[in-house]
């Protein structure tokens, strides 16, 4: 009877272990793929980081500051970096354009809604609203394998991040916990350099490769930006509402 219960009880240990060690495994591996962007030391990185990319947008041509409008949703904003360098003489020396990237972050942008009778324009959405010093040479670090550039993560902080978050530590964890979330498609040069394909028949491919293999999207989620008489992808847009839940792009 003694020996029963103590092998009930050695049985009812190890069930218990196992069960924390399954736990703690699946922990683990959500945590480490919710952080996959930071320390993805597969990302090329420049042997020394640049240490001039401070933004002021005052001395920015045509560059704007807008801190009456309200923040009615948000948008993360990814960039097809061969589109951006082909297209971009001054940009072909960058870090950016001298290795293989394909999306990259261009920016998570607080954004108003536009009204009914209005048009298309950067001008309705905050902007710049705070000039800020130069973000520390470790945020750049941590978080360069989202945004390839120091000069355009600290732009982009500048006229998006300080018009929602205090830091720029916040900024780019909120983008990195969002675009972690978000599967890449590995077809979009195929789609791009199918011929036969017509500008809308690209564009609704590329749209459908991201639902493909993202369940939580749907189709309103999402805005698709093309360039050259729709030959080519500038950007893939998703829209967010105050909770970082996908919602309709306004």
């Amino acid at each position: 009877m003694a020996n029963n219960r103590v092998r009930c009880l050695i049985v009812t240990i190890i069930t218990i272990l196992l069960v924390i060690l399954i736990i703690g495994a699946v922990i683990y591996l959500i945590r480490r793929n919710q952080h996959r962007i930071i320390f993805d030391e597969s990302c090329p990185r420049p042997k020394e980081y640049s240490t001039d990319y401070d933004y002021d947008y005052t001395k920015a041509l045509k560059d704007f500051q807008n801190t009456n409008s309200s923040t009615d949703y948000f948008r993360l904003s990814l960039s097809w970096s061969p589109a951006f360098c082909n297209g971009n003489r001054r940009a072909a020396n960058s870090f950016q354009c001298q290795h293989n990237f394909n999306y990259i972050v261009h920016g998570l942008w607080p954004s108003a809604k536009r009204n009914i009778n209005q048009t298309r324009s950067i001008r309705i959405h905050p902007r710049n609203c705070r000039n800020e010093q130069p973000m520390s040479i470790d945020t750049i670090r941590k978080y360069f394998c989202l945004m390839p550039s120091e000069s355009l993560m600290q732009a982009e902080w500048e006229k998006h991040g300080t018009c929602y978050w205090n830091t720029p530590e916040d900024y780019f964890e909120r983008i990195n916990n969002i675009y972690s979330k978000i599967s890449l498609p590995k077809n979009t040069h195929e789609i791009l350099s199918n011929q036969t394909l017509t500008k809308r028949q690209r564009r609704q491919s590329i749209i459908q490769s991201f639902l493909d293999i993202n369940p939580q999207l749907t189709s309103d989620n999402i805005e698709v930006t093309m360039i050259h008489k729709g030959k080519d992808l500038k950007e893939v847009a998703f829209c967010y509402d105050y909770s970082f839940n996908h919602t309709k792009c306004l």
